[in-house]
């Protein structure tokens, strides 16, 4: 937490510690970055229109104000800079449409000025009801947070990438979170703030009573390759690559200065186990916070969206020199859909008829 940038960054704190996070966290440090409170509600309970969030009990009926307020008023007594509310995961059919509109009414009821509406929608949203999450979004009088859910990587789909592209074009005053990478396309393109999840569990929402990722034992933790801009596990990397490289960025350097070992930075390949997930997880911050720093640098939003598409491009083209290079086996490293997408888009208006 300490490589948080106060000028640029800030904290998020999602799950069902999330309070006690944020109380600790402040009390224990020197911090001068916004803080963030997220109740997480989409964790455990799939939304209604009778219940679209997640109120206290002794609150849920109060004849002066909604529920939804009285809960918010006590959520915003904590020392967070912002609350997201308690808003429960939204499935993509009509039950989840009426939900979202019940949130959106009850929203718009409320006083939510330290409040951020949280719109936790499973990721098939963004293709099948995309026009309904665009208008219930520009309804909305409070910022909001958009939050994706899947069991999987919610963005498995150029499709999909595109989509939410447009409905953070259309909808002002949105920010992204709980992504990975996507978290700077969402920023070049529209997105009031994002956050990188530290861990893969926070980098999207899996619908409650499921469990997200594929099965597996591997305990070692996911790494920012800079060059293929992804995430791979410690364990693959130290498989996969030849000759790898050794990472500068200001943890991996301090790494190496630490153990006297004669050479500055820290391989690559060195994540191989569940010891190594706090190194990895400064490392990866400290990756993709430099790329922002880079993008933000720009002097205009063409120019940013630019040199972000320029950066994407040339990660597509890294991974073939890699299989061929690194790797023994052929094509080990396979680029996601997003990044296809964003390398290869032409940034089309995205309310064309041609993006529908």
């Amino acid at each position: 937490m300490g490589r948080v940038q106060d000028v640029a960054g800030g904290v998020v704190f999602s799950g069902k510690n999330a309070r006690e996070g944020v109380k600790k966290f402040i009390a224990g440090t020197d911090h001068g970055c916004p803080v963030l409170l997220d109740p997480s509600a989409y964790e455990n309970f799939y939304a209604t229109a009778e219940e679209p969030f997640t109120t206290e009990p002794r609150h849920y009926v109060d004849t002066h104000r909604t529920g939804l307020g009285a809960t918010l008023e006590q959520w915003a007594a904590s020392p967070a800079d912002l609350v997201l509310t308690p808003t429960r995961y939204l499935r993509c059919d009509d039950a989840g449409a009426r939900a979202l509109d019940a949130a959106v009414g009850q929203m718009n009821a409320t006083d939510t000025r330290p409040v951020v509406f949280s719109v936790p929608v499973d990721a098939t949203w963004l293709t099948e009801r995309r026009e309904h999450l665009i208008t219930s979004l520009q309804r909305v009088r409070a910022p909001k947070a958009l939050i994706l859910g899947a069991r999987n990587n919610p963005l498995d789909s150029k499709r999909r990438a595109r989509a939410l592209r447009e409905v953070l074009r259309s909808c002002p005053d949105t920010a992204l979170l709980r992504t990975d990478l996507a978290a700077l396309d969402a920023m070049a393109y529209g997105a009031s703030f994002t956050s990188v999840g530290d861990t893969a569990s926070v980098r999207h929402a899996v619908p409650p009573e499921m469990r997200g990722g594929r099965p597996g034992t591997d305990s070692s933790p996911h790494v920012v390759l800079p060059a293929l801009m992804g995430y791979f596990h410690g364990s693959t990397l130290a498989e996969r690559l030849r000759n790898p490289r050794r990472c500068l960025c200001t943890p991996c350097v301090e790494w190496g200065e630490a153990r006297n070992n004669g050479e500055a930075g820290r391989l690559l390949s060195d994540f191989q186990d569940s010891a190594d997930k706090k190194a990895a997880h400064a490392h990866n911050m400290a990756v993709w916070s430099r790329w922002w720093r880079e993008l933000a640098s720009e002097s205009s939003p063409e120019s940013v969206r630019s040199r972000w598409k320029g950066m994407c491009r040339r990660a597509l083209n890294e991974y073939e020199w890699h299989n061929r290079e690194f790797s023994p086996r052929e094509d080990t490293f396979r680029a996601s859909n997003a990044l296809r997408y964003w390398a290869d888009t032409d940034d089309e208006d995205p309310r064309s008829p041609a993006t529908r």
